[in-house]
């Protein structure tokens, strides 16, 4: 389910022997929204004085939040590649969020838990506030996350 708080109470309130499981589409939606595009837009306000470059980013939203294998034109391709080389703090967003998604491939929750343990560890070392922000709120619902296994 989503991480909403709301979905949350209801289920615990009604369903109190359910084991909430945090599904994979929903926490990369909510990277999406609250990692990517803020470090984007971010990025496009730290380069207000470099047009070029700053129209670059603002028009990338898109791109960067579309799974990487769904990235399919030779010129997208191309772009994304030029875009993640010109800006650090956007690939280090880039690369953690597909590394992210590896934690629902794990069906053994011990290794899931060292799986994350290197992300989280990473995501904080980042310096990259709203990175850190998100790990922080995961590290939270990290039993639902691993609920999945």
């Amino acid at each position: 389910m989503d991480m909403w708080e709301a979905f949350d109470q209801e289920v615990r309130a009604h369903c109190r022997r359910a084991k909430i499981v945090y599904d994979l589409f929903h926490v990369v939606s909510n990277y999406g929204r609250e990692v990517i595009d803020r470090v984007r837009v971010d990025e496009a306000n730290r380069l207000k004085d470099n047009k070029k470059a700053r129209k670059v980013i603002k028009g990338s939203k898109w791109l960067l939040l579309r799974n990487k294998k769904n990235v399919r034109q030779h010129k997208d391709r191309v772009r994304l590649k030029e875009l993640l080389a010109a800006n650090k703090r956007l690939a280090t967003a880039y690369i953690l969020k597909d590394d992210l998604k590896h934690l629902w491939d794990y069906t053994y929750a011990g290794a899931a838990t060292r799986f994350w343990k290197q992300w989280y560890n990473r995501a904080i070392r980042s310096r990259i506030e709203p990175l850190k922000k998100f790990a922080r709120k995961l590290k939270a619902r990290l039993p639902g996350i691993l609920s999945h296994c």
